[in-house]
């Protein structure tokens, strides 16, 4: 009888090629520590890992959307600040000329109209190419004074205000916009416009008591409103902190959990590298034995 070895020898080639495929497989896996270089090769987690990807990249976006609306409402609060110690500076100087020093009015006149400037300058501050005080119109410098319609001496005016009535906002989630800043048409900074109007123009001989006790009135009126608006900044920033803080936290479970489908354990990667080493070394010699045979040994 004759006996033929064609068969079990194209046999254990074709099973060599799978256990070279498979060590050649477990030395990416351990070389570069993913599953699987294409998403076909996870076993059906395909769909799971794109989803994550693309949770995680919405949740960076508005993790990074919140941190540059902290930045605005942060040098927004201080920017009020600023202009909350010019008014308390002016209302100091007011009331020295009101209480019988009204020789110091033209000094008060000096001084409101170098502050008028410096809180219009304030107003129009910018950050990162944007006016922090314009709401959405943020390339529109918010604040003109020489706007031919403004006239502070006609009583509250905000026709020097130049940008948008809609606050600036971030999309928390789909169709839930979180508005967050606050425009320079707010009641306290007219007011404060107002009041350091009328005293730049106001007459110094006599000194003209009746502007400055109404400017002084108006400042105190003023600055209760710029400490509401600092209140209201300040929560403002407090909830987009806990924004950027539940983002990060779900940014850090999300990628857990991505690793769990995209990557290998080391240690198994390295088992799984010997482990189909001994295969491919063991068929590499089943093959060299089968070689050495001849049919005519058996016949």
């Amino acid at each position: 009888m004759r006996i033929s070895t064609a068969g079990m020898n194209n046999q254990m080639i074709s099973q060599a090629m799978r256990v070279q495929s498979a060590y050649a497989e477990a030395l990416t896996q351990q070389a570069s520590g993913s599953k699987s270089e294409s998403l076909s090769g996870l076993d059906g987690q395909a769909g799971a890992t794109i989803g994550l990807k693309a949770d995680i990249a919405a949740s960076e976006h508005l993790a990074t959307q919140a941190e540059a609306a902290t930045s605005k409402l942060e040098i927004a609060y201080s920017t009020v600040d600023t202009i909350t110690d010019l008014v308390e500076k002016i209302r100091v100087a007011i009331s020295a000329a009101l209480d019988g020093n009204v020789s110091d009015a033209a000094t008060v006149q000096t001084t409101a109209s170098g502050y008028l400037d410096d809180v219009v300058s304030l107003l129009n501050t910018k950050y990162a190419d944007t006016y922090i005080f314009s709401g959405t119109t943020g390339q529109t410098e918010p604040v003109d004074i020489s706007d031919a319609a403004y006239d502070p001496s006609s009583g509250a005016d905000t026709d020097y205000y130049q940008g948008s009535s809609t606050l600036a906002a971030v999309m928390v989630d789909s169709g839930n916009a979180k508005s967050y800043g606050v425009t320079a048409d707010e009641d306290a900074f007219e007011q404060v416009l107002r009041a350091l109007s009328t005293l730049k123009t106001m007459t110094t001989s006599p000194a003209d008591t009746a502007t400055m006790q109404s400017a002084f009135d108006l400042l105190s009126t003023a600055t209760t409103g710029l400490g509401e608006i600092q209140e209201n900044l300040s929560d403002q920033t407090t909830a987009f902190e806990s924004i950027i803080d539940n983002q990060t936290e779900f940014q850090l479970y999300a990628n857990e959990a991505l690793e769990s489908l995209t990557d290998i354990d080391v240690a198994e990667a390295s088992a799984l590298v010997s482990q189909q080493e001994v295969l491919l070394q063991a068929s590499f010699a089943t093959l060299s034995s089968l070689k050495s045979i001849s049919v005519l040994d058996y016949l």
